[in-house]
């Protein structure tokens, strides 16, 4: 435990798992911060900036929850703490906010936060309003997946209860599809328990929202692109979406219903939705940002730091929904196995004007890792555009004129085999 006592002016916030740049953003908007981290989850160097910045850095072990809340406990009470907040992975937000509330330093119920990070219990909530009708079935451990797919109907999507960032999401389209299932699931270590939902088909959008005294403020809607089916890797995100008006609000008027049905009060919210035959339904929903850059992408397009807007809206500052007046679009880039030769046309990409990033988690001489997940994707692009046309237009151009040589074979980011285009 590191840090001196705050200034006693200063509101006492402690933050569960707080990226550097939140400690920075809540303490520009008055806060003294506290962080709570574990070491694991973080390189040395990312944590010592942490540490640095905090006025507070306290360590625990995250997969020990009652360890967890005993260490949240004594510091709030310790160092006279006001208010408890994550904004982190879902797996230990829980905890914290159950001690939140014990301690009368919550900012949303535990019971929200339980709905937003259990799927099951999501599905349970929407099915007794009445909201967002979805076919689903539980199944404890892998043994039940099998029945719980056949009663739900092929195809089903089968997704792990407990994990985050699509690890483990697959599609079953026949019972043969239990084998890489499983071995898909033997990778992560992973036994249950799963949600089996029918298969929702149509275009599929995340809604981004920042609640405050239990209103709900829709800060954009994104587009997504996912990869093929059995995963459902996210590749690619728009924003804003090009949406109809009356659908955007009908995604919108289900976003906001669904949030207060969860009792959720303050704090920005990921609600990913399909739009269906039968209408808009809800994937999940999680009470955090949304990842995969989706913050810049909201404010390169509409001048908005959501970040910022977070502390500023905890300060007491009303929240206002920003208004689009251009467009940004990400792509994450997946490449075949195999060892890579040569990496060409980064230099060129992240030299135009409209690329605001440019990563690429490769060097050569590396041995190209399977993507199964988020986490494993090969690197990004994110551009700025006028319009979603002109950002998915200017993305296309990158992903053509980057080229990793993989085993002797050229290959594009957008997948193709051939020459480089220069982009415009």
């Amino acid at each position: 435990m590191t840090g001196g006592r705050p200034p006693a002016e200063r509101p006492r916030l402690l933050m569960v798992m707080p990226y550097r740049q939140f400690v920075r953003k809540a303490q520009a908007a008055g806060f003294w911060v506290g962080a709570v981290w574990d070491p694991r989850l973080e390189s040395p160097e990312y944590l010592d900036d942490v540490r640095e910045l905090a006025d507070l850095y306290v360590t625990a072990d995250f997969r020990d929850e009652e360890a967890l809340r005993g260490t949240i406990r004594s510091v709030a009470r310790e160092h006279h703490v006001s208010l408890i907040y994550h904004l982190g992975r879902e797996e230990s937000m829980v905890a914290a906010y159950e001690v939140a509330e014990e301690l009368r330093a919550e900012l949303n119920p535990a019971a929200a936060i339980r709905v937003l990070a259990d799927k099951h219990a999501m599905r349970d909530l929407l099915a007794a309003r009445g909201l967002s009708p979805v076919a689903f079935a539980a199944a404890p451990t892998r043994r039940e997946v099998a029945d719980a797919v056949r009663r739900i109907g092929y195809p089903a999507v089968v997704k792990p209860s407990a994990l985050a960032g699509s690890r483990g999401v697959f599609l079953w389209r026949e019972p043969a599809d239990q084998v890489p299932w499983t071995a898909l699931l033997d990778r992560y270590g992973y036994d249950g328990p799963f949600l089996v939902e029918e298969y929702l088909r149509g275009p599929e959008y995340s809604v981004e929202t920042l609640s405050r005294n239990g209103r709900h403020h829709v800060l954009g809607i994104t587009e997504k692109l996912l990869g093929p089916p059995p995963l459902f890797v996210e590749v690619g995100h728009v924003h804003p979406a090009p949406l109809p008006g009356e659908r955007r609000q009908a995604v919108e008027d289900l976003t906001e219903e669904f949030l207060t049905a969860c009792g959720y009060r303050f704090g920005p919210a990921h609600t990913e939705v399909i739009w269906t035959p039968r209408g808009p339904r809800i994937v999940e929903s999680q009470a955090r940002l949304g990842g995969d850059r989706i913050p810049r992408l909201v404010e390169l397009a509409t001048g908005l730091d959501v970040e910022q807007a977070v502390f500023a809206a905890l300060a007491g500052t009303p929240v206002r929904p920003p208004k689009a007046t251009a467009a940004a679009a990400v792509r994450f880039f997946t490449f075949p196995p195999g060892r890579v030769d040569e990496i060409h046309g980064p230099d060129t990409v992240g030299g135009l004007d409209h690329v605001d990033e440019l990563s690429i988690r490769l060097r050569p001489g590396d041995n190209v890792p399977e993507v199964r997940d988020s986490k494993s994707r090969h690197g990004h692009v994110l551009v700025s555009g006028a319009s979603p046309e002109e950002a998915q237009a200017r993305i296309a151009d990158a992903l053509a004129a980057i080229e990793i040589v993989v085993d002797g074979t050229p290959v594009r980011a957008d997948g193709r085999t051939g020459v480089l285009e220069t982009p415009a």
